[in-house]
């Protein structure tokens, strides 16, 4: 669908089919044929999905997307707003290359794995790994497949483990899909943070720190409520809404009391401070960007766009 999209693109913005985005110089182009056709009316009709602003100031020009890390194949094609912004920047910022599956494997064998001998269970107490193997069990994940997994990195494969069984996967996220449209129009693929960055906020976590985080979200999986709360989340991305959003990150500390000021401090606030900063820099170097990160990067008063107007930028909601 991408290589389509990019066609599509292309006819679009320098012939300006059906009259948009148009200057009447611009050279002909083919005619779109049936598919790419019907790419752009599922385009035309797709609702705002996510967040969209555009940023400003004294002639640099960019763009945000809010992002979901997860999906399902029914929500692309993104509606043809998004697609247009990405066609006109200069290249797609992500947290991180995902697509990069070397280095995402080298940064798990760096961070995430125990030293050899240890083992996961080892280290918890009867209790917690009794509760541990009963939800590997409940998400049938094999429970030998995490020993060798830091309690932090156990943690995280639990989360994507409940979010499949739920119909939700990471090979629907927003960031493969503006990837493929990147590729498929020559931009290149740049990173706001990388693995071994993200990575290693994790693994700085004190191991008493990881238990707890662990134990925490092990509660917070065993609870009945926690499939109504992931739905709310992805409907208020697909709603574009951007407050609750903001309210459903606030009520989700509640389910982690011991690990919310660490969540809150070191992925949220540290993160958007430096997110916010080095997209400055890049605007400031007279680049394009098409930044996008997670949603929740981009909601409440410490949101990227809120931190972006205090150092002067205009940023303009696209889905208000």
């Amino acid at each position: 669908m991408t290589n389509r999209i990019a066609r599509l693109l292309l006819i679009f913005l320098l012939a300006g089919w059906q009259g948009a985005w148009a200057e009447s110089a611009q050279p002909a182009v083919a005619e779109p044929g049936a598919a790419e056709a019907e790419t752009l009316r599922q385009m035309q009709a797709a609702p705002s999905r996510g967040l969209l602003f555009a940023i400003s100031k004294n002639g640099q020009a960019g763009y945000l997307f809010g992002t979901l890390h997860v999906g399902k194949a029914d929500f692309y094609p993104l509606d043809l707003l998004a697609t247009q912004a990405i066609a006109r920047s200069g290249e797609l910022v992500l947290e991180l290359d995902a697509s990069q599956a070397d280095a995402m494997q080298a940064g798990v064998q760096r961070y995430a794995m125990l030293p050899p001998p240890q083992t996961l269970d080892a280290l918890l107490s009867p209790e917690l790994r009794q509760r541990l193997h009963a939800r590997l069990d409940a998400l049938g994940i094999p429970p030998a497949s995490v020993q060798t997994l830091k309690p932090w990195m156990a943690t995280l494969a639990l989360t994507v483990g409940a979010l499949k069984q739920q119909g939700y996967g990471f090979e629907y996220a927003t960031e493969f899909y503006f990837t493929g449209i990147a590729q498929a129009l020559g931009k290149p693929v740049t990173e706001l943070e990388g693995i071994d960055y993200q990575f290693q906020l994790f693994d700085s976590l004190s191991l008493l720190d990881q238990l707890v985080y662990l134990e925490e979200s092990l509660s917070y999986l065993e609870q009945p409520g926690m499939r109504a709360d992931t739905q709310a989340l992805i409907g208020a991305w697909l709603a574009s809404d951007a407050a609750a959003l903001q309210q459903i990150t606030l009520e989700s500390y509640q389910h982690a009391p011991r690990s919310a000021h660490w969540v809150k401090q070191k992925l949220f606030s540290e993160r958007n401070q430096r997110m916010a900063a080095k997209i400055e820099q890049m605007l400031g170097e007279g680049r394009t960007p098409f930044v996008a990160v997670g949603a929740l990067h981009l909601t409440g008063a410490d949101g990227l766009p809120a931190l972006l107007e205090k150092r002067g930028y205009r940023v303009t909601n696209l889905y208000p």
